[in-house]
């Protein structure tokens, strides 16, 4: 321990001693180490433990899969849930639910909050233990009598600022009194965003319907039930619902997801990338501090010769070199945890973070442990090869060469140019990673949703079925939709059911009328939405045959549906679709005759295949809630307030929510990409600075060292140019090779992105060669300054010198 401590005080006083050297190498080790600590804290917050729920590993979502109708990955019916909870010899507990918004009234304002509805064992599935109360029991969720609710804890702040006797209490939702039976603990936010749990409503008639397909349903396994077994009693149990409800057929099947997985979605696979790039970020880190170590072990080869004259053995050497490393990646290491936090901080008020629930990720143990590790790893792999070659210093060579100032060996010089190879080859994989991304989001931002987003304003209206039955419901839109139309500024107005990229697109079966499907035809099925007249006009989704919904489409009119031509083309490939007629379950048992064609869109993002759609005329449903949607030029803040007035003009107890522009709703799709591009271009960045700074600090080691070389070349007569490209092509061949193996590297690990990018090929040949011009332009100019410094020699002096 004694000598322990001395070789950490003669670190720190050496450190000390060389303030630059030190700067540089705690600032390069502190920016590796604080990505890598920011980037692992959100993957901990959204694939490690995002809930503080125990046994994480144990959770899984079932879906099912409707396979006569091609249709996958479907949530459950009630009744199909409550099979599974018979399964006790599979699951330890099951639950379900469904999330949707209600009107919260009582508590000055009327205001829309996200609710869940859950069937099932919500809270063993979860370990739920609210902060008051109790959590409602399973049973509780049977004829819709036992109207109790468990708020959360920031809903318990709002309304009743954290009052102990808010339990007990009743809030009034859609009409509807629940008591307050618990606050939920602050850290349980599943699902997203969600304020308030109440029991499912299931009525005896529920129990026997296994059509109504709604329910996201989660199950806790059993210790020692693994997937293998899972995937075996969901077969048998779908087996079990095909002979018993589907006539023997093969109609359905079961499928599970891990839970974390199927939380994360897309978001999982673009932290998992990141996480691989800030691991390139944090060794080119450490490349670059141990070539700074090998420099500086030359400029102390007489102080280490003098030692190993008097007396000190290799291993106290090597061990006080690597205590310096150590000391530099503990400083480091706590800089880097500050940037961390700092860059988590930052990203927190980025609105993009704020869409994906990336605002409170906290630095745990986990993530310390994270950084203590990275910290660590940066002291081996910048200390490790330095001081293990200042440790078979030759104390007679050392110094024979220090007092007549000799250039370092051959084999240290290979280290500086092998690290100088490494940082470029790590610098172009990370600026391809970036390039792609940026192309990719470019694309995305390009390409053609199929309407013009620019100048359209959407907010969301719904009204309770109490107040409002369906006569009353729909002349309540028709004057809201009429209102909407007069406002100052607006150029049209329209209501729609299944507004793209808002994620509430319905589906169903469709038959054509006259053809009679074959034996062993895949299914009909298609996407529905419901819209007014003026809405493809609202949009500009382009008309390409036949007429849009008009006045005369009202609910005692004729059925009339227009379909994308995607649709057209599946179904009426050949053949004028218009005049023909279909049937769907929207159409209240009668055949709808299509009237007309319109192009096609995107619905949840713009890389999703296109997708069959049918629009119902919304004077012919009814419905309980639309989004409104507002062609005008206007700012956001002015529509919106106009729209609220029109509708406390019609009912102030009905709020306005959900406000965003279109413009924006597709940027909130693109979120994930967008993350995955911005913090690839910072580590990017980063990177290039680093393999500058380091190929600029070898070079100008290498080029000191050869002063006496480089005076006698100019004393017998070369001229400054041939110095220069002396210089220079000695540079740009670690940089050739640092681009060959950053090339090959990058050609490999680029097919990991395939899923996140977006019309752009993992191998790019335009982004491949545009990163590779930047970086060696780059590199070109850091080895261009220590080329200039070379012609500025004096050959006399450098003689004197030697």
């Amino acid at each position: 321990m004694g000598r322990l401590l001395q070789d950490v005080r003669h670190a720190a006083r050496a450190l000390l001693t060389a303030p630059g050297f030190t700067a540089l190498a705690v600032v390069a080790l502190a920016l590796g180490i604080g990505a890598n600590t920011a980037i692992f804290s959100l993957v901990n917050a959204v694939l490690l433990r995002p809930l503080p729920v125990d046994g994480l590993d144990r959770l899984h979502v079932v879906r099912e899969d409707l396979l006569p109708f091609d249709l996958y990955d479907v949530p459950l019916s009630p009744p199909e849930l409550l099979d599974l909870a018979m399964r006790e010899d599979a699951f330890e507990a099951v639950a379900g639910f469904n999330t949707g918004d209600l009107t919260l009234t009582g508590y000055g304002e009327p205001q829309r909050i996200a609710v869940a509805t859950t069937l099932g064992d919500f809270a063993a599935v979860f370990g739920v233990r609210p902060q008051l109360g109790q959590f409602y029991r399973p049973e509780q969720s049977t004829d819709g009598t036992h109207r109790v609710a468990v708020v959360s804890h920031g809903l318990w702040q709002q309304l009743a600022g954290g009052d102990p006797g808010f339990v007990g209490r009743t809030l009034e939702l859609n009409g509807a009194s629940y008591e307050v039976v618990g606050v939920m603990q602050p850290e349980m936010r599943y699902p997203r965003g969600v304020q308030v749990w109440v029991p499912l409503e299931v009525t005896p008639q529920d129990r026997l319907n296994r059509g109504r397909l709604f329910v996201t349903t989660v199950v806790r396994t059993r210790p020692g039930v693994g997937e293998a077994q899972l995937a075996t009693h969901l077969a048998a149990e779908a087996r079990r619902w095909n002979d018993e409800h589907h006539g023997g057929g093969e109609v359905k099947a079961l499928s599970s997801t891990p839970f974390v997985e199927d939380l994360a979605g897309s978001l999982g696979t673009v932290l998992l990338v990141l996480l691989g790039a800030v691991g390139f970020v944090l060794l080119l880190a450490a490349a670059n501090v141990a070539s700074l170590q090998l420099v500086r072990a030359v400029a102390r080869s007489k102080e280490l010769a003098v030692r190993v004259a008097l007396g000190a053995g290799r291993g106290r050497i090597a061990r006080q070199l690597l205590a310096e490393s150590a000391l530099l990646a503990l400083v480091g290491g706590g800089a880097g945890l500050w940037l961390g936090s700092l860059a988590l901080d930052l990203a927190a008020r980025w609105e993009p973070a704020q869409q994906m629930n990336l605002t409170d990720v906290p630095l745990d143990g986990a993530v310390l442990g994270f950084t203590a590790l990275a910290a660590l790893l940066a002291a081996v792999a910048s200390g490790l090869v330095p001081a293990l070659r200042a440790a078979r210093v030759d104390p007679q060579a050392a110094l024979r060469e220090s007092s007549r100032g000799a250039s370092a060996g051959r084999g240290r010089h290979r280290l500086l140019r092998a690290g100088s190879v490494l940082q470029v080859a790590l610098a172009l994989v990370l600026l391809l990673g970036s390039g792609l991304m940026v192309r990719t989001l470019s694309r995305l931002l390009a390409a053609d949703p199929g309407f013009d987003p620019r100048d359209v304003h959407t907010a969301r209206v719904s009204v309770t079925t109490a107040a409002y039955p369906a006569e009353r419901r729909r002349a309540f839109f028709d004057a809201l939709l009429e209102r909407a139309r007069a406002l100052p500024g607006v150029e049209s107005a329209a209501l729609v059911e299944g507004l793209p990229f808002d994620g509430s697109l319905d589906s169903s079966p469709f038959g054509i009328v006259g053809r009679p499907s074959a034996e062993g035809d895949p299914p009909q099925h298609a996407e529905v939405r419901t819209a007014s007249p003026g809405f493809f006009r609202t949009m500009r989704i382009p008309l390409l045959a036949g007429r849009d919904f008009d006045a005369g489409d009202r609910f005692d009119a004729e059925q009339v549906v227009i379909i994308d031509r995607t649709l057209a083309e599946q179904y009426f490939a050949g053949e004028d679709p218009v005049g023909r007629q279909i049937q769907t379950g929207w159409t209240r048992g009668q055949p709808a005759t299509i009237i007309g064609v319109v192009e096609r869109v995107d619905h949840d993002e713009i890389a999703d295949a296109p997708k069959a759609v049918v629009y119902h005329a919304q004077p012919q449903q009814s419905y309980n809630s639309y989004t409104i949607v507002v062609r005008s030029g206007q700012p956001v803040g002015n529509i919106t307030n106009m729209l609220r007035a029109a509708l406390a003009e019609l009912d102030p107890n009905v709020p306005l929510y959900d406000v965003q522009t279109m413009e924006g709703r597709i940027e909130r799709s693109l979120g994930p990409r967008r993350l995955a591009m911005l913090a690839l271009a910072g580590f990017a960045a980063l990177a290039v600075i680093l393999a500058a700074l380091g190929i600029y600090g070898v070079m100008r080691y290498t080029t000191g060292q050869r002063t006496h070389e480089i005076g006698i070349r100019i004393a017998v007569g070369a001229q400054r140019g041939d110095v220069v490209r002396l210089v220079l092509r000695q540079g740009m061949a670690i940089v050739a090779a640092g681009l060959a193996i950053g090339l090959a590297a990058a050609f490999a690990l680029t097919r990991v992105m395939r899923s996140v990018l977006f019309g752009v090929s993992p191998h790019d040949p335009f982004t491949f060669a545009a990163a590779t011009a930047l970086l060696a332009g780059v590199a070109l100019a850091a080895v261009w300054l220590p080329a200039h410094r070379a012609t500025r020699v004096d050959p006399m002096a450098a003689l004197r010198t030697e």
